[in-house]
């Protein structure tokens, strides 16, 4: 798997030496990810491209701008 898009934050499916996890991904490395497991008895903490098998990427709510929004003409005779 290419690693271009996995960024930190996002969840990761490992596979290492037959054992499977999911994992959090703390930061890139030069040849792969350092990763924080989600199972507290997995010992592993880093991880190349190929033993990356799925990619789940960590995306939030969206921000809430600055400008509050305004109801319009039309939902105001609805009284909504």
């Amino acid at each position: 798997m290419r690693l271009a898009n996995v960024l930190v934050g996002d969840i990761v499916l490992v596979n290492r030496k037959g054992r499977v996890f999911h994992a959090l991904v703390t930061h890139a490395e030069p040849h792969g990810l350092g990763v924080e497991p989600l199972d507290r008895r997995i010992t592993y903490r880093r991880c190349t491209a190929h033993e990356v098998v799925g990619h789940w990427a960590r995306r939030g709510r969206p921000q809430a701008g600055d400008a509050k929004l305004a109801p319009t003409e039309q939902q105001l005779e609805l009284g909504l």
